[in-house]
């Protein structure tokens, strides 16, 4: 018995999963033919032409329009084929690692929202930090101290633009920094010295004067709700905690959103975490 090698127009389409009327469009176009017609029009395939109709598919899938997919099979050879696939393979290795980084956006964007169900607001505690990657913007402190805002938003905006061109944002959004020597006066915290972005790719990617890694250490950390530009009352407390305990800060307060208006309907809602490394003032 003669071993079946030809499956009908709807057999091949059911095993490929596409619709007959698929199979019917590829064949007028001249993009996938029937490895036979008869006179009577019965069309049938072949077994052989599985593969090369899953290829095809993959072609569509990765990008490729119908009239490229048409010329390539008009004229193909094995050199085509392989050029074609090698920009493909090309394609594929961009869009693997624009869904990793989509991953790691989702990824962080629920630790914080997991984050944000554990905190006490208007409390100080200390903590051991790990090391963190950021990218900064430029220095904004003496704009920001004669109170010059147009500029340090344009500079703000500079930021953002940048991190979006380096495909370097991780789903923190952007921080602030502010200056010991402007928070620790009341009224200092207005100042605003760079913008932040934390970044999980490696600083060798980031034009290196906006390189920055806030070092691992020890940390006050304390959360508030509200305006996130309102922050007189959390440093005010940061400020007794420094005094009561005997702790001077080592560098710049760090604050970041944890919760904002993609995930809070009113501003009060908001939820804001100051970071502030320290040391023992005997240390100092």
């Amino acid at each position: 018995m003669a071993r079946r090698v030809s499956f009908h127009t709807g057999e091949f389409a059911k095993i490929v999963g596409v619709n007959k009327r698929t199979l019917h469009y590829y064949d007028a176009e001249g993009i996938f033919r029937p490895a036979k017609v008869e006179p009577n029009g019965y069309r049938s395939y072949s077994f052989q032409q599985f593969y090369p109709f899953y290829i095809l598919r993959l072609f569509r899938a990765m990008g490729l329009d119908l009239a490229e997919i048409k010329d390539y099979m008009s004229h193909r050879s094995p050199e085509r084929l392989d050029r074609l696939l090698a920009e493909q393979q090309d394609w594929l290795r961009q869009e693997i690692e624009r869904l990793k980084r989509q991953q790691e956006i989702v990824r962080n964007q629920r630790s914080l929202l997991a984050l944000s169900k554990t905190v006490v607001c208007g409390q100080v505690e200390e903590k051991e930090m790990s090391e963190t990657r950021l990218i900064l913007s430029r220095n904004v402190r003496s704009l920001a101290a004669k109170g010059d805002w147009p500029t340090v938003e344009r500079i703000a905006t500079e930021h953002t633009r940048y991190v979006a061109e380096k495909k370097a944002g991780a789903g923190f959004g952007i921080g602030m920094m502010v200056a010991p020597e402007d928070f620790l006066v009341p009224g200092g915290d207005e100042i605003v010295s760079y913008y932040f972005t934390v970044t999980e790719r490696p600083l060798r990617y980031i034009d290196r004067e906006y390189r920055f890694v806030r070092p691992a250490g020890r940390y006050l950390v304390t959360y508030f709700s509200g305006d996130y530009d309102d922050t007189s009352a959390a440093y005010a407390l940061l400020r007794e905690y420094l005094s009561a305990h005997g702790l001077v800060p080592t560098g710049c307060s760090y604050e970041e959103s944890i919760l904002e208006d993609m995930s809070t309907m009113r501003m009060e809602d908001d939820l804001t975490r100051i970071l502030v490394p320290v040391k023992d003032r005997q240390q100092a």
